[in-house]
C-alpha cells in the first residue's frame, strides 16, 4: 500500500507537472499567437504607410509632370509667337524691297536702254514680279504659322501683271502701314517678359 500510495503520489505529481506543462505550452502558444497578431498589425500598418507614401510620391510626380507640361506649352506658345513676329518682320523686309524696286521703276520704267541689268535686247528688266513672288511666299509662311492675316499684302501679291510701278509702290506702302498698325495694336504679337 505504501508503494501504491507512493505511486499514486508520483502519478498525482506527474499529473500536476503535466498540467503545468500543458498550461505553459498553452501560454507559449497564446504568446506566439499574440506576437504573430502584433507582427501582422505592424506589417499591415507599415504596408499602409508605404502605400500612403507611394500615393504622395505619385501625386507629387503627377503635379511636377503637369507643371512641366504647362511650362512646355508656354514655351511652345512663346516660340510660335516669336516665329510669327520674325516672319512678320520678314514680310516687312520684302515689302520694303518691293517698294524700293517700284520706286526705282517709277522713276526709270523698264524698257529704256540702260547698262545693267538688261535682257538680251539691252532693255532694263523689272524686278517687281520677283519681289511679289518673295512676298507671296513670306505671307503664306506667316499664315501657316498662324500669324495675323495681312489684307493689304495679300491683295498686293494677287495684283495683275503689268500694274504700274507707282500703284505697286502705293500698295506696298499701304501694306507696310498695316504691319505697323498690327505691331502696335495686336496683343498676340507682343512677347511677355518672364517674371
Amino acid at each position: 500500500m505504501i508503494l501504491a500510495d507512493a505511486w499514486s503520489a508520483v502519478g498525482g505529481i506527474a499529473a500536476v507537472v503535466a498540467a503545468l506543462a500543458a498550461l505553459i505550452t498553452i501560454g507559449f502558444a497564446w504568446a506566439t499567437v499574440h506576437e504573430a497578431s502584433a507582427a501582422r498589425r505592424e506589417a499591415s500598418a507599415a504596408h499602409k504607410e508605404e502605400m500612403a507614401e507611394q500615393r504622395r510620391a505619385l501625386q507629387a510626380s503627377t503635379a511636377a509632370h503637369q507643371e512641366q507640361m504647362r511650362e512646355r506649352q508656354r514655351a511652345l506658345a512663346t516660340e510660335i509667337k516669336l516665329q510669327q513676329i520674325v516672319q512678320l518682320e520678314r514680310v516687312a523686309e520684302v515689302l520694303t524691297d518691293l517698294a524700293d524696286t517700284a520706286r526705282a521703276e517709277a522713276i526709270q520704267p523698264p524698257g529704256r536702254p540702260v547698262t545693267f541689268p538688261t535682257d538680251q535686247a539691252g532693255q532694263r528688266l523689272t524686278g517687281i514680279p520677283a519681289d511679289l513672288a518673295r512676298l507671296g511666299a513670306a505671307v503664306a509662311l506667316l499664315d501657316a504659322l498662324g500669324g495675323p492675316h495681312l489684307v493689304a499684302a495679300s491683295q498686293l501679291v494677287r495684283q495683275p501683271g503689268g500694274t504700274p510701278a507707282q500703284r505697286t509702290l502705293s500698295s506696298a506702302i499701304d501694306a507696310l502701314r498695316e504691319i505697323e498698325s498690327l505691331a502696335r495694336n495686336e496683343d498676340r504679337l507682343k512677347l511677355e517678359w518672364p517674371d
